[in-house]
């Protein structure tokens, strides 16, 4: 294992120091157009895509490249923290982390929900919040600004294993960004360009191209091993102190081709409805190169080596900013899944019915969560918002990993492409039970699950469960979930992509950007219907937000880059009812 005190050390040293960290006070519009290292005004230009890993590098020529970069490697490790909670270089943090997911993504993916309206810029957790719509847009916007003038330098190219690296870790974000608002500058942002305009790109040629970018990164750091001594022993010093999210277990480049790979094979699943051949095709290549098969293969920020703490535990407990989530809260306890208990806390204070005063919750009685769309109120502290007495993560959600993939992901992916009939290697089966017994590998929870993991999966049937909110009846609900955890051949293909995505979903957590990708792909898991969407009018009745609308509108040259390019990539009204391209409505199968 690299990571060790030395290390740690090395990061500290090498983030950026404090700031506010909050993506709003970003200037929308500019934030996504700096071209150049810090400290240096040298623009290079239109360079980003071209990887010519074929050509023979004298080791003079490394070094030259070497002397140039080397006070600038240290970008590829910023921008992991930033794909997940980092601003400014520094470790995942509560601000970037909250505007990142918590004040969006996790209330649409039914993992939170937000118990207090933000000095009334939030109504409801559906609210078309120009505030904070453009949280999710801030990672991107971190990751990109190190990354570009890196991949666009003419040195990178005689150190095309490190390029490679840097290309993936910007597309991995941009599938992100494109998966939350559509359209965007991708090619121009790719490329360096200096000012407006900028040509927003459809997501079709977001995707393919990233795919296109994924096959010839995975033939350049396979290309590695044909690589003279010195060379794979320089190259693998850089990453030495620059890779935070692999554990580097053999001096090659396999575990990034395998995070490569497998980012082809979610990518390949989210198109299945649009162009399902394409996706066969992507799904079957990426697992015949090689995808993550081992939990040591996965790739993720561990808080306890790093030095951090996850940001969740703070943004719910010091600032009570979020709490549970009654979807979550039902889907577990009708599987009778232990993680509710081990994550959350029992109500904090009495929480006294609305209708009926002689009605209370007292606390510490139970864990219960808040539905979606609950009109909101004022205030963080109990005295002033009761809301705050709902359920909080605990102490537990410190050390719990923050994942850019998860090997039960990938074996939830493989279990889905089998049941669609696409050589993944194994039967669906197979898979499904596999990422179901690697659901919390790494997790603090870990040995508890393992403890009950037999009895869990031999659960045939949903345990009925109704969602009562102790302080309005008009919130209660009884789950629709009615699957178990229990693999049945003899169930239709229907059922047992529910139980998939179900699973996948309870895996995931909390990485929310997927689940609500998930989601609105296929339907599943069976979450509350929004109370109220409280949106911009578009969302049919019944149904969930498809997208958050383009931000920066009120920059005029941001404007007029939407106007011009944006709402034609899209290809429909900028609203949050919009369905993005691979967003089909139509059946799973």
């Amino acid at each position: 294992m690299k990571k060790n005190f030395l290390y740690i050390l090395s990061l500290v040293i090498l983030s950026f120091g404090l700031s506010s960290c909050l993506f709003e006070d970003d200037v929308v519009g500019t934030e996504l157009i700096s071209g150049s290292f810090a400290g240096t005004s040298e623009v290079h230009l239109g360079n980003a895509d071209k990887i010519d890993f074929m050509i023979e590098i004298s080791e003079e020529g490394f070094n030259a490249a070497y002397d140039s970069l080397s006070n600038i490697f240290g970008q590829i490790l910023t921008t992991q923290f930033s794909l997940r909670g980092g601003k400014q270089g520094q470790f995942p943090g509560e601000h970037a982390y909250q505007y990142q997911y918590s004040l969006v993504t996790d209330n649409y993916a039914g993992y939170f929900t937000l118990p207090q309206d933000f000095g009334g810029r939030m109504v409801s957790t559906y609210y078309d919040s120009h505030d904070f719509n453009g949280g999710p847009g801030g990672s991107f916007s971190e990751v990109k600004k190190p990354l570009v003038p890196l991949l666009n330098h003419p040195q990178i190219d005689s150190i095309p294993e490190i390029k490679a690296i840097a290309l993936l870790l910007y597309n991995a974000s941009a599938h992100e960004m494109a998966d939350a608002y559509g359209p965007f500058p991708y090619a121009d942002f790719k490329a360096n360009k200096q000012s407006a305009p900028f040509t927003y790109n459809t997501v079709e040629m977001i995707y393919k191209t990233i795919v296109t970018n994924i096959d010839t990164i995975v033939a350049c750091l396979k290309h590695f091993e044909n690589r003279p001594d010195w060379y794979k022993t320089k190259v693998y010093d850089i990453l030495m102190f620059n890779d935070v999210s692999s554990n580097m277990m053999t001096q090659d480049m396999s575990e990034w081709v395998k995070y490569a790979n497998s980012l082809k094979l979610r990518l390949a699943m989210h198109i299945v409805k649009v162009e399902p051949e394409t996706a066969q095709k992507w799904a079957e290549e990426a697992v015949a190169s090689g995808v993550i098969e081992i939990p040591e293969e996965e790739f993720k920020l561990e808080p306890m080596m790093i030095g951090f703490a996850h940001p969740l535990y703070v943004i719910s407990n010091t600032w009570n900013d979020t709490r549970l989530n009654a979807s979550l809260e039902t889907i577990l306890r009708c599987l009778n899944h232990g993680y509710l208990d081990f994550v959350f806390d029992k109500n904090g204070f009495d929480i006294v019915n609305y209708h009926d005063n002689t009605k209370f919750l007292p606390a510490k009685t139970r864990i219960v969560g808040l539905r979606t769309g609950i009109r909101m109120m004022p205030g963080q502290g109990y005295a002033v918002n009761f809301r705050a007495a709902y359920s909080v993560i605990n102490k537990n959600v410190q050390y719990k990993p923050l994942h850019l993939m998860k090997l039960s992901e990938v074996q939830f992916l493989r279990a889905e492409g089998a049941l669609r009939g696409w050589n993944m290697g194994g039967s669906a089966e197979h898979f499904y039970n596999l990422g179901v017994e690697n659901a919390f590998y790494g997790d603090p929870y870990e040995a508890k699950y393992k403890e009950t993991l037999n009895e869990y999966m031999s659960l045939e049937t949903a345990k009925p469960y109704e969602y009562i909110d102790p302080y309005n009846d008009y919130y209660n609900m009884t789950s629709e979930v009615k699957i178990g955890v229990k693999w049945n051949n003899a169930d239709d293909n229907e059922t047992k992509l529910e139980k998939i995505i179900t699973q996948k979903y309870i895996a995931n957590f909390p990485n929310s950007h997927e689940a609500w990708v998930e989601l609105r792909r296929t339907g599943y898991p069976k979450i509350f219907p929004v109370v109220h969407d409280d949106g911009d009018g578009s969302i049919e009745p019944g149904d969930i937000i498809r997208r958050i609308p383009f931000t920066g509108d009120s920059d005029p040259a941001t404007k007029a880059d939407i106007e011009s390019s944006g709402i034609e990539a899209l290809g429909g009204p900028d609203v949050q009812g919009t369905r993005l391209w691979w967003d089909v409505r139509k059946g799973n199968f």
